[in-house]
């Protein structure tokens, strides 16, 4: 896992680490089926905007599914757009994640784009 995150920061071509991710542990499919489904919304308003330059057009989403993979702070699915396949990795202990992207009958070239964010914890009971 330190291997891919290295390649997320240090990368300039952002593919070696999707290929990274998928060589090491994207086979793996006892790490991929024991994550736990997330709530894709809070980052929709940020995935979206993100794609769409990537795309250079608007584009409307199908669908987005995440997982989380606690003990290594990584989240990663898939964006299904109209037209548009996206692979998502958002890794928490260093606020960055990738998003890959190609056109759903995979004619063009994969797209890559890599991100900051903030992760939060919501609280266990609301704030008084």
């Amino acid at each position: 896992m330190s291997n891919v995150k290295d390649k997320l920061v240090q990368a300039d071509d952002f593919g070696q680490v999707m290929d990274a991710f998928f060589e090491q542990l994207g086979t793996d499919l006892h790490i991929l089926t024991k994550g736990v489904r997330i709530d894709e919304q809070p980052l929709l308003g940020a995935l979206v905007p993100m794609a769409e330059q990537m795309a250079a057009r608007p584009l409307h989403v199908k669908e987005m599914k995440l997982y989380r993979l606690r003990e290594h702070r990584l989240s990663h699915g898939m964006l299904y757009f109209a037209g548009w396949l996206g692979v998502v990795l958002l890794f928490e202990d260093i606020g960055m994640g990738v998003l890959a992207m190609s056109q759903a009958d995979l004619q063009g070239p994969t797209l890559y784009g890599r991100f900051r964010f903030l992760a939060t914890e919501r609280p266990a009971r609301p704030l008084n």
